[in-house]
């Protein structure tokens, strides 16, 4: 008996068919995300390519900073970074520290004041972290990505939050994340803020970075974008920059905002205040504002050159970090203005020696008892403030 083979192959290739264009749907069709509201392990945590690199050996150099005739010391150093650079530090003392950028979301610590660093990094990509903040032993890292990094071990171990938590009701697989700043006020009381999708988020703690909650504020703008940099004056008290040149303060928390400045062609990325009433806001354009009387008024600081990237206070000072491509070697790019912000900034670290290049590409600085950290794009450095 003859069989016909064709309505057999006929059907099973219309099977394979209808599996494969299953099989393609479902690839495009995005998954409903189910995200812990709890930290959980890095090795749990979906498209996170973990790398570490222990034991990088940083040959110690330090030369005289003409302006203040002090030594300083280069705790880091990159020959070549391109798109490599770190732009995030924090140090708890004079032996533990972090820098954070990227790319790759990278990561080194410092157990014994820049000899040595380990290096980790969470991605395959070009996204880079942006900043990273202490709460007790605890290492907290935000950047370009949807996850909190948290270690609980100086970088041995690391869990991981993932902020997709609070927009659950977005089901796209590629959502946009990018934080700007983690802060702790104390151990237990911390902010980190940013933007998802373009639009400025506010995230809080109360527990020492265990748990997370999203601010809903009321009236900042919904067309506001991210949020740059935060003030922390108290639990309630809060004076946050944005990526739109504008500056507010809340004093229940985030809540409610008020409206302090506005500039226009002006990118605000930095803040710092001396108390409630008397800080200053720096941004693009040489923009540098300060006020005494909690924002009611403004008065323009006239900076020499350069973007403004960061702002640290110390005392009855402030110092300023800035980054700017210079078709020359800077002569400084870091600058020191008192509290009342009467004086031109003056520049803060100078130098003679030609061993040293000031590439003037920086984005974080701090001050930690009587010495300072300056993150630039080539270099770590520390010295004392006088």
């Amino acid at each position: 008996m003859k069989i016909n083979l064709f309505p057999l192959l006929f059907t099973i290739a219309l099977f394979y068919s209808c599996i494969n264009n299953q099989s393609n749907k479902n690839d495009l069709t995005p998954k409903p995300y189910k995200v812990s509201k709890n930290f959980i392990p890095i090795n749990k945590a979906p498209r996170i390519e973990y790398n570490t690199f222990n034991n990088i050996t940083q040959n110690q150099y330090s030369f005289t900073n003409t302006t203040s005739n002090q030594e300083v010391s280069i705790l880091h150093h990159l020959d070549e970074t391109g798109f490599h650079f770190y732009q995030g530090l924090k140090f708890k003392d004079n032996n533990l520290g972090v820098i954070v950028g990227g790319t790759r979301l990278r990561a080194r610590i410092t157990l014994n004041g820049g000899k040595n660093w380990k290096e980790v990094s969470f991605s395959r990509f070009a996204n880079s972290f942006q900043s990273v903040d202490f709460s007790g032993n605890n290492i907290f890292i935000v950047g370009a990505s949807n996850y909190i990094y948290k270690s609980e071990d100086f970088g041995k171990n690391w869990s991981v939050f993932d902020t997709k938590y609070f927009f659950k009701e977005n089901q796209s697989r590629y959502q946009k994340f990018k934080y700007y700043k983690v802060r702790f006020l104390t151990e237990k009381i911390g902010f980190i803020i940013g933007e998802h999708e373009r639009h400025s988020v506010i995230l809080k703690t109360i527990d020492r970075g265990e748990t997370w909650k999203i601010i809903k504020n009321n009236n900042l703008p919904k067309n506001e974008k991210g949020i740059s940099d935060i003030a922390i004056i108290s639990a309630d008290e809060l004076i946050i920059t944005t990526l739109s040149g504008k500056c507010y303060k809340s004093i229940d928390g985030g809540v409610n905002w008020q409206l302090l400045y506005s500039g226009e062609n002006t990118t605000l990325s930095s803040i710092a205040f001396f108390n409630s009433r008397t800080g200053f806001i720096g941004g693009s354009n040489n923009v540098l504002m300060y006020t005494n009387d909690s924002g009611k008024t403004w008065k323009k600081i006239h900076m020499p050159y350069g973007e403004i990237s960061d702002i640290v206070i110390h005392e009855n000072n402030a110092f300023i970090t800035t980054s700017f491509q210079a078709l020359d070697e800077a002569k400084s790019f870091i600058f020191k203005i008192d509290s009342k912000g009467t004086n031109t900034p003056l520049p803060f670290l100078t130098k003679k020696d030609d061993s040293v290049f000031f590439e003037a590409n920086s984005y974080a600085i701090q001050t930690l008892n009587n010495h300072i950290y300056i993150l630039d794009k080539n270099n770590l450095y520390r010295t004392i403030i006088n």
